[in-house]
């Protein structure tokens, strides 16, 4: 048996070969290196292409919780550089990689940690460059050349914008697609007529479903001019809606439109991350007391609350004997503040049950 039998023969023995993927394997490993729908006929190997293509399609591909931590750190990332989040939702089949080397002659591009489909950031860049290249209105040379760089002589330098890869945000349903050329001896030999009687001959191959989202990013490279930024993102968006990404855009496929509900969580997640840094930014230039008053709910609006670590905490302070006086001055400045913002007419006219305590702030006051 030769060498070329002896693989073969491992790959279709069903009791040494998996016959379906692992649960949790990469499947982009799976689909480029473990065909085993082989079968010898007349001493010639055939793959079954069909047949493995539909291995990975009948579930959804990628693990959601190491998708879901990509997305999060490219998020960040891009936010750290100023950059622009995009979520654009595929409208109808998309496909990428068509031409690399695989048994069932057309191949795909596997992201290599997340083993799912994915959209390379030299893709990006290439497809939004071509649209303001070529339809993109009152673009010069020198704009072009500024946001993506210019290989010309004398003249060589990088882009004032990076683009990253193109990522799902959750597991990406893959479906199967088949090409039939009826003329394959004309397209091999133009001088070949062309007949009816012709036999045709399907191609099977592997797609990303329609209606799968996707989260395009990118951001300047230093101090990349502002304008250019919203350019690129009017540009990157026109491009996917109406020329497409990937291989096969000529007949409609990777054609892209803005996914508005996610893009709102995004654009929510982002107003809710800067008022968080803006709080913790805060904080730390806060002193101690005030610090720890927020804690207690000072300024949330926690009304009940920090009345009541007003009375159990801060007021005792107020009456503490080997308290500092400066800490006690401070401590009254906060409360009277509190009071002014939350409760003015139990300042200005405190009720019986307030009188006590107003008082006591109002006699540490005026020590000052």
């Amino acid at each position: 048996m030769s060498s070329s039998d002896n693989v073969m023969f491992l790959y279709c023995d069903e009791e040494r070969n998996l016959q379906t993927c692992p649960r949790q394997a990469h499947v982009g490993l799976w689909y480029e290196k473990f065909s085993n729908r082989w079968t010898k006929k007349n001493g010639k190997w055939k793959l079954k292409k069909q047949a493995w293509i539909q291995t990975v399609t009948r579930n959804k591909v990628g693990d959601r919780e190491q998708i879901n931590e990509a997305i999060k750190r490219l998020q960040c990332l891009v936010e750290q550089l100023n950059g622009r989040v995009l979520y654009m939702k595929t409208t109808e089949r998309f496909v990428t990689g068509l031409g690399r080397s695989h048994p069932v002659e057309n191949g795909f591009v596997w992201h290599a940690t997340l083993g799912t489909a994915f959209l390379p950031g030299s893709s990006v860049k290439g497809v939004v460059r071509a649209w303001a290249e070529q339809w993109a209105e009152t673009v010069d040379s020198d704009s072009i050349n500024r946001i993506f760089g210019c290989e010309e002589k004398g003249n060589h330098h990088v882009g004032n914008m990076i683009f990253f890869d193109a990522i799902p945000v959750t597991p990406v349903q893959l479906e199967m697609e088949i090409m039939t050329p009826h003329y394959a001896g004309y397209y091999e030999n133009p001088l070949k007529p062309v007949q009816d009687r012709n036999k045709p001959n399907p191609i099977p191959y592997l797609t990303v479903a329609s209606n799968q989202t996707f989260l395009f990013s990118f951001a300047p490279r230093g101090q990349a001019q502002a304008d250019d930024v919203q350019l690129v993102e009017k540009w990157l968006i026109e491009a996917l809606e109406w020329v497409g990404a990937g291989a096969k855009t000529a007949v409609g496929y990777g054609r892209f439109t803005k996914d508005e509900q996610k893009q709102q969580i995004y654009l929510t997640w982002r107003e809710e991350k800067r008022r968080e840094e803006e709080k913790r930014a805060a904080l730390a230039s806060m002193s101690p007391i005030k610090r720890e008053m927020m804690e207690d709910g000072y300024d949330h609006q926690q009304l009940e609350r920090f009345m009541a670590a007003m009375t159990d905490k801060w007021l005792p302070r107020l009456e503490d004997s080997n308290e500092s006086p400066f800490v006690k001055v401070e401590i009254a400045e906060h409360l009277r503040d509190w009071y002014l913002m939350y409760r003015p007419n139990s300042w200005s006219k405190p009720n019986k049950k307030n009188k006590p305590k107003v008082e006591l702030i109002k006699q540490i006051l005026s020590l000052t």
